[in-house]
């Protein structure tokens, strides 16, 4: 259970501290990067949890599909509208929205830390999530024995509970209902994990692509 859940914690963790210190924000974000990568690897060595290969077409096609419904309902404004009408404590968070373009004094310091958000984003964020939510949670929801292949099955109360959980861990709530909905989809398809995180993986570096040619800082 270990390698799939602390990662996940981890990140979820670490990377709260540098939005609490927005003047060391890249410095911040980027030794958290380190940390659970780290971690991560350390964890995932000689076990046989993640199986690589290169049937990945579908995962492709999520992954792009995904980020794209992801960008529109953002720009929808949605959230926005509905936390009008909830209690500040059940309002969705905010992202910190970091611009190092504004942030940092020097080219060199952009562009290392642009290259680490990329690094968190687009290969570290897709390994922890997809391990937890649909590698771990989904299938633990049904059984202990949550590593059996065949618990990739579609059940309503885990479907329901971890796209609930995936929405709430995610500032942009309607985004992440309906990317959670899709990935559950895909892992239901094609009962593998890989294509989840090849999935997650090209809806991230799309997303980055995305806010560094349009300046969304708040969608990273």
């Amino acid at each position: 259970m270990i390698p799939y859940v602390l990662p996940f914690c981890l990140y979820l963790g670490l990377t709260q501290i540098p939005s609490a210190i927005p003047d060391h924000y890249a410095l911040g974000y980027s030794l958290a990067v380190v940390v659970v990568g780290a971690t991560t690897i350390t964890l995932l060595w000689r076990r046989r949890l993640l199986r690589p290969h290169g049937d990945v077409a579908a995962g492709i096609l999520v992954g792009i599909v995904g980020i794209l419904v992801w960008i529109f309902l953002c720009r929808l404004g949605w959230d926005e509208a509905l936390a009008g009408h909830l209690p500040e404590f059940l309002r969705p968070g905010e992202r910190h929205g970091f611009n190092p373009f504004e942030e940092l004094a020097s080219t060199a310091a952009v562009w290392a830390f642009i290259s680490m958000r990329l690094i968190g984003l687009a290969v570290l964020v897709p390994v922890v999530e997809e391990l937890f939510w649909r590698g771990f949670l989904l299938r633990w929801l049904i059984s202990p024995e949550f590593e059996r292949p065949e618990l990739w099955r579609f059940t309503p109360g885990s479907f329901a509970a971890v796209t609930v959980l995936f929405t709430l861990a995610h500032p942009e709530w309607f985004a992440a209902a309906a990317y959670g909905t899709l990935l559950n989809g895909l892992v239901y398809w094609k009962r593998d994990l890989w294509s989840c995180i090849v999935a997650h993986g090209v809806s991230n570096l799309i997303l980055a692509v995305y806010v560094l040619t349009t300046g969304s800082w708040q969608l990273w």
